[in-house]
């Protein structure tokens, strides 16, 4: 896979997961957070299902591949789908699409120390880059509405979950391919959130819940944003390693914050744009998309 579909794939990653955020920030409206996890995971394991089946029936998984697949299932999708659906409830939109920013910086470093990825001068300035963008818009945004600093807690954890689960991802695709690793780490991960959730929640939906709008949006958000989504994601991190992908993530914050100023009225001040040109600048040096540019102009 050349250098251009990757980036492609890898910004189709970035628009799905950032206009996720406000869409499971609406959904709350309308499911229990723990409730909503689970709903998710069960569309998106059976949107990515038929692709498995369909070439030449059910295969075996190398048993190699078994252990990163159920890290990708506990830190990707259990953890960081519980974390994620309780603390975009408990916080702002805003808050929760920054803290997630935070992701790059972790996954750059563990990645050089754990899975031995290599640590260039560009990678890490466009970690800073990114970050300085994040910081700045951090800065002016202490009196968000809706923000608690125990919703921001647990969108940490979140985060750091995303983080180890990119790692296992790196890991099991060396054994199967990205498709293998998203479709069966989502049907081992969905279960266990149904069970949570039947046990968390007496009530699984809200007044509304089926009403056509509401639907539409879940459906989006699992089939879409959730289950294609992972799917990019692992491709991409198949390809160009957990570090070089998690810097388009630089990129979430930013469609994150201009979907919620869109969708739930959240407002933008001078500090966003100025976070958007050193998140394209971080993205361009890190991955080495703007070197590329440079001479092909």
């Amino acid at each position: 896979m050349n250098n251009n579909r990757i980036t492609m794939m890898m910004i189709a990653v970035i628009f799905l997961w950032g206009i996720n955020v406000v869409m499971i920030k609406y959904l709350t409206n309308y499911y229990p957070p723990l409730a909503l996890a689970g709903i998710r995971m069960v569309l998106a394991a059976a949107f990515l299902l038929p692709a498995v089946l369909y070439p030449g029936g059910w295969q075996p998984v190398p048993r190699a591949a078994w252990g990163p697949i159920c890290g990708v299932a506990l830190f990707n999708i259990f953890l960081h789908q519980i974390a994620l659906s309780w603390g975009i409830k408990a916080t702002s939109a805003t808050h929760a699409t920054l803290i997630l920013a935070l992701n790059p910086l972790l996954t750059t470093l563990l990645a050089s120390w754990l899975v031995r990825e290599p640590l260039s001068r560009n990678k890490l300035l466009g970690v800073v880059l990114g970050l300085a963008g994040v910081l700045l818009i951090i800065s002016g945004k202490a009196d968000t509405v809706g923000a608690t600093l125990l919703g921001d807690g647990v969108m940490v954890i979140a985060m750091l979950a995303y983080v180890f689960g990119s790692l296992c991802v790196k890991n099991g695709t060396i054994y199967a391919p990205p498709l293998i690793v998203t479709t069966y780490s989502h049907l081992v991960a969905a279960p266990a959130l149904v069970l949570l959730g039947l046990f968390a929640n007496p009530v699984w939906v809200y007044e509304g819940a089926f009403e056509p709008w509401p639907l539409a949006i879940l459906l989006f958000s699992s089939w879409f944003s959730t289950a294609l989504g992972a799917l990019l994601w692992n491709t991409g991190v198949h390809h160009i390693g957990a570090s070089t992908a998690s810097l388009f993530l630089n990129g979430q914050p930013v469609v994150g914050l201009f979907a919620s100023a869109l969708f739930l009225n959240e407002q933008l001040v001078w500090q966003h744009y100025i976070a958007l040109i050193l998140v394209l600048m971080g993205v361009g040096l890190g991955t080495g998309a703007l070197a590329s540019w440079r001479k092909g102009t």
